[in-house]
């Protein structure tokens, strides 16, 4: 097992991508805290690593919140005594119930801060607490989850890619700031991915997709959850500030 004896956090870890890296991490042998912001996503996701034989528990926080955040780790490390990996997967793919498109010039203020509050806030908040514990111990990693989306942009989404343009420049940050105490902060940023985030996306706009995407399909989490995994482990033990993007070709 490639992450036996380990102990990660998971933001954004009962559904969709964090659901998927959570028993992926348990089935290599990590102790796996889920975090989500529904109760019952979180702990349905620490039953199903229980049943495969993992252990996992539950941490419900609103990560765009520091002092939900701070109270949180509090809590991981008093359950686990430490934490060896983070994965800032946290966020959200729109801020209204719609699958309609909204120009920048009809974004709110509200509609911004909250995406960015949700996907950039949170990195940091999750990031700064883990350090408190990683850099004394002289050893960790972080992943953090960008997008293709902070790579190339994507119309319409200019908040969504701002969040995710600012994840990618603040992983190359701290990873140069803590490489020298044995932390490596790596980042991945998925193309299209089947998953619940993604649900909204259909017809006509959804085959566009799959056409500018060479692969011709959505990815799966599984194609993730494998990324991770590597940055997670020994396997990936000379990279550090790096985007690791499965896409399917969408961004060459």
């Amino acid at each position: 097992m490639k992450l036996k004896d380990k102990v990660v956090l998971i933001t954004g870890g009962g559904s969709g991508l964090g659901r998927e890296m959570g028993l992926t991490f348990a089935r290599e042998g990590a102790s796996v805290g889920v975090n989500d912001i529904r109760p019952e996503s979180a702990q349905n996701v620490v039953t199903e690593i229980e049943r495969a034989g993992g252990k996992a528990r539950p941490f419900v926080a609103d990560v765009s919140s520091s002092a939900a955040v701070r109270k949180m780790f509090a809590d991981f490390i008093a359950a686990f005594g430490t934490i060896d990996i983070l994965i800032n997967n946290a966020g959200i793919g729109r801020t209204r119930d719609t699958s309609e498109v909204i120009p920048t010039y009809q974004k709110t203020d509200e509609e911004w801060h909250k995406m960015l509050a949700t996907h950039l806030d949170s990195t940091f908040y999750c990031t700064r607490e883990a350090l408190k514990v990683m850099i004394p111990k002289q050893s960790g990693r972080i992943i953090n989850m960008g997008s293709v989306a902070g790579t190339t942009g994507l119309a319409f989404a200019s908040d969504y890619c701002a969040a995710k343009g600012g994840i990618i420049a603040f992983t190359k940050s701290v990873a140069r700031e803590v490489v020298a105490a044995g932390i490596l902060v790596n980042c991945i940023a998925p193309g299209f991915i089947d998953t619940p985030m993604t649900a909204f996306i259909e017809g006509e706009f959804r085959q566009q997709l799959v056409a500018m995407t060479p692969m011709g399909r959505f990815g799966e989490p599984s194609d993730i959850a494998a990324a991770a995994l590597f940055l997670a482990c020994e396997d990936s033990k000379f990279m550090v500030g790096q985007v690791l993007s499965p896409n399917g070709g969408y961004v060459i």
